[in-house]
């Protein structure tokens, strides 16, 4: 049996097609296979077939839906193991020659290592075989494919385009014009505001010795640059017009940033696209993270495995109360797995030194000049950048970290699509909005753990003759990392202060918020943060619960809040999606919650004497 999603969706058998009718039936089996061999969580198969609001009977009609495509998948003279629900969702499974989108992946695998070993004929071939597979737009022939799964198409289109470009790119070093020259003039006719295309057309004619064709080329290209968008050229359609115009010298200019493929002599090879080494300092220790650091690790391998079937960009959130150290565990992290992401390691960050998040477009703007684009090429529209950011990203193994995300909508233009790229995320809220791979939460060390935090910082010869004070100390950094590095750090510049009484010291509430500061870093600024990121009634809530204590439930709640028991359990779901209340396992029935002692203080802090709110600061 074969599946083809690269144009119309298709089953045959024998070159037979075999015919699935109704739109849902369709549907499912596109989802399916645009996950092959993984299993798709049955919400999602719901969210594909109901994009905008699925019906209450969604799940019971998507079992006759899958009824309905085994019985197509039958009369091929399928197996019945072909289609499997294995109790979190349904798996199809499809071998590599069966799929259209596998050989596809397959082949431009082998296209690229070809041309990284220095074979641009064997990689060209390779490229034209997986362009070949495609028969139009994917899934062509189904009108409303939903948010989810458009995205995928929108996705896979990109890469495609990624692929013609490399496979153009070879044929011009390869000194081959005039296989390309047709299908670019389709493509610029199709999009004549692509640069790249129109600099790759201008280029070929050049090659062909047709200089004059090259020039009418440009000038229809600027003139429509000009008028619509009120710029001149960038630097890659002018580099390829400097070289039509020097076409009969014995030596030519590439355009800038090009491959060698005009003038005399053998083509020398293309080089390297940037690999930019840009995460930001090591943090000196990352001590108990071990299995969490596995299980990316883990997923990691899965995601840089050229081998691998699904060949799409993975997303993993880490999140976590203010101060667990998200940060110093994505960036330890990144320098750990460098070797899986040769494409190089970028770091950004939506914090800034003001109140006000840094933007979207901001940030894409920084990536893309990391990546290489030329600032001046860097569009203002925030679309057209995320746009260029996903075909940048597209095709290579490259390591990103976006620290201090504050919301879903502000992350969603920076994610790319196609490609093997492995994408950190880090937010102290759950972002249960957000679409991701893996979701990793970060909590409070153990005291054992703790404990040997501090004796990296402060020493292991003070910890290994007072071991029952550093436990202390522990202690009251509420096992945090942020207060735990802080304290390590003023312990280290008082190397003759008496111990127990710094514990005691520190063991006094009144105290505790005030001692864990050091320069400009402090427990303190780090949950105000959190605090005034929350409205008016989850302040109120969170206020009133440090007044009652560490450990909540759903029925304490109620009567804490002063709620009805939906709208406190609304607002207990609240904290808890921001971090700020931590579910426990407990052996007695029901729900319970943690409210982190550091956190408790903090919100004590915010009630005067009165009882009235006051800002956090």
């Amino acid at each position: 049996m074969r599946f083809s999603v690269l144009g119309p969706l298709a089953l045959h058998v024998d070159d037979h097609p075999i015919t699935l009718t109704g739109t849902k039936p369709r549907l499912l089996l596109a989802v399916l296979l645009l996950s092959p061999g993984r299993t798709v969580a049955t919400s999602r198969l719901v969210d594909g077939l109901w994009p905008d609001a699925p019906p209450a009977s969604a799940v019971r009609n998507l079992r006759t839906y899958v009824h309905r495509l085994r019985q197509a998948l039958d009369r091929g003279g399928d197996s019945a193991d072909r289609l499997v629900h294995d109790g979190a969702g349904y798996h199809l499974r499809v071998d590599e020659d069966e799929l259209d989108l596998l050989r596809f992946r397959r082949l431009t695998d082998d296209a690229r290592r070809a041309a990284r070993g220095d074979r641009p004929e064997v990689a060209a071939e390779l490229f034209d075989q997986a362009v070949e597979l495609w028969g139009g737009p994917p899934l062509e022939d189904l009108a409303d494919p939903g948010t989810d799964l458009g995205a995928t198409v929108t996705a896979l289109r990109e890469q495609h385009r990624e692929i013609t470009t490399e496979l153009f790119d070879l044929r011009l070093r390869l000194r081959q014009p005039a296989r390309v020259i047709p299908s670019l003039r389709r493509m610029v006719a199709e999009e004549p505001l692509d640069e790249r295309r129109q600099a790759q057309l201008v280029t070929a004619l050049t090659l062909e010795g047709r200089v004059a064709e090259a020039l009418a080329v440009y000038q229809q290209a600027r003139r429509g640059i000009v008028d619509e968008l009120g710029v001149d050229p960038g630097p890659t359609l002018q580099g390829a017009l400097q070289a039509a115009l020097d076409g009969d010298s014995a030596e030519v200019r590439p355009p800038s940033g090009w491959p060698a493929v005009l003038g005399a002599g053998p083509a020398a090879p293309p080089g390297p696209p940037p690999s930019p080494q840009a995460l930001p300092m090591k943090p000196p220790s990352l001590v108990g993270r071990d299995t969490t650091a596995s299980q990316l690790r883990t997923i990691a391998e899965g995601i840089a495995d050229p081998a691998g079937a699904d060949e799409h960009a993975g997303v993993v959130l880490v999140s976590g109360a203010p101060g667990v150290g998200k940060s110093s565990f994505s960036v330890s992290s990144g320098y750990d797995l460098a070797d899986l992401f040769p494409d190089g390691q970028l770091f950004v960050s939506f914090d800034s030194s003001d109140e006000t998040p840094r933007g979207s477009g901001e940030l894409i703007r920084e990536l893309l000049v990391e990546l290489g684009v030329p600032l001046a090429d860097v569009s203002e529209d925030i679309r057209e950048r995320s746009a260029a950011l996903r075909c940048a990203l597209a095709g290579r193994r490259l390591l990103l970290i976006i620290d201090d995300v504050h919301c879903a909508q502000q992350v969603r233009p920076l994610l790319p699509g196609a490609g093997r790229s492995l994408v950190l995320i880090n937010s102290r809220q759950r972002l249960l909005d957000l679409d991701v791979g893996w979701r990793l939460t970060l909590g409070a060390l153990d005291r054992a753990d703790a404990v040997e935090l501090l004796a990296t910082i402060a020493g292991e010869r003070r910890v290994r003759e007072q071991p029952e004070v550093f436990g202390r100390i522990a202690a009251a950094c509420d096992l945090l990392p942020l207060a735990l590095r802080i304290v390590g750090s003023r312990l280290v510049t008082q190397p003759d202060v008496a111990l127990p009484g710094f514990a005691a010291h520190l063991e006094d509430e009144e105290n505790r918020l005030s001692e864990l500061a050091v320069g400009d870093i402090s427990v303190r600024g780090s949950l105000s943060v959190s605090y005034q990121a929350l409205d008016v009634d989850a302040r109120r809530a969170l206020r009133a619960l440090a007044r009652a204590g560490s450990f909540i439930t759903p029925a304490s709640a109620v009567e804490i809040l002063r709620l009805p028991r939906q709208q406190a359990n609304r607002m207990v779901e609240h904290l808890v999606q921001h971090n700020l209340l931590l579910p426990v396992d407990s052996d007695d029935p029901g729900q319970h919650f943690h409210l982190p002692e550091l956190l408790r203080l903090f919100a004590r802090e915010c009630v005067d004497a009165h009882g009235r709110p006051l800002p956090a600061t």
